[in-house]
């Protein structure tokens, strides 16, 4: 498969509907600040090139994997579900197609890897489930506006499960959790801590990257 440039685009935010006039939305703080982590997973993602082969994609899927299991865990703690009562987050079906792909690309069970961080607060936890979902959600679009599946051989039904499932619920609770973030009446000392939960979603992803794909370069 040729090489192709990696983009990634996370979904619309809608605006605040009455935003403070001197208050910058909690979102594009959070691209403003933690950005340049989106550009450096994007490099990286064009070096790799995960959609080359089928041994790289069973590598990213189990990435994939890896990140939507610690957005389940996260997303089940009681604080957590008071503030975002969106069950889209955490995908326990695509779960289940994740699994049932990659026993189909012979990657299961999936390698065993160092465990996210415990014991954030919850505004941590919020900027980390923000920036997570945001990137799954790219690298998702992504791959269905690529056709990865049937660039590799991968169908409904065989390897390619989860590759044509349906995104709009999960937008919706990534944009509501979005808006959440932007109307709340957080301080700039508060915001900061939305932004370093992110910012770790983003190293997160990157050492998972590196684990599973690292030593094919």
């Amino acid at each position: 498969m040729n090489s192709a440039y990696i983009s990634l685009d996370f979904p619309t935010v809608p605006a605040p509907l009455r935003p403070p006039p001197a208050r910058r939305p909690l979102t594009q703080r959070l691209n403003d600040e933690a950005g340049f982590l989106q550009v450096y997973l994007r490099d990286g993602l064009n070096v790799i090139q995960p959609f080359r082969t089928l041994e790289r994609y069973a590598g990213f899927l189990t990435v994939q994997y890896h990140m939507l299991c610690d957005q389940q865990r996260y997303c089940s703690g009681e604080e957590i579900q008071l503030v975002v009562p969106h069950p889209g987050l955490a995908n326990p079906a695509g779960a289940n197609r994740m699994q049932a792909d990659l026993i189909d690309l012979d990657a299961w069970p999936a390698k065993p890897v160092p465990p996210a961080p415990t014991g954030m607060p919850l505004l941590e936890t919020l900027g980390w489930l923000y920036a997570s979902e945001g990137l799954m959600l790219s690298l998702a679009k992504l791959a269905q506006a690529r056709g990865v599946g049937n660039l590799l051989g991968l169908s409904a039904v065989h390897g390619g499960r989860h590759l044509s499932a349906p995104l709009g619920a999960r937008t919706r609770s990534w944009r509501r959790l979005a808006q959440t973030l932007d109307s709340g009446p957080l301080s700039n000392d508060q915001g900061t801590e939305v932004v370093a939960g992110a910012c770790l979603a983003y190293h997160r992803l990157d050492e998972l990257l590196s684990l599973a794909l690292g030593k094919l370069n």
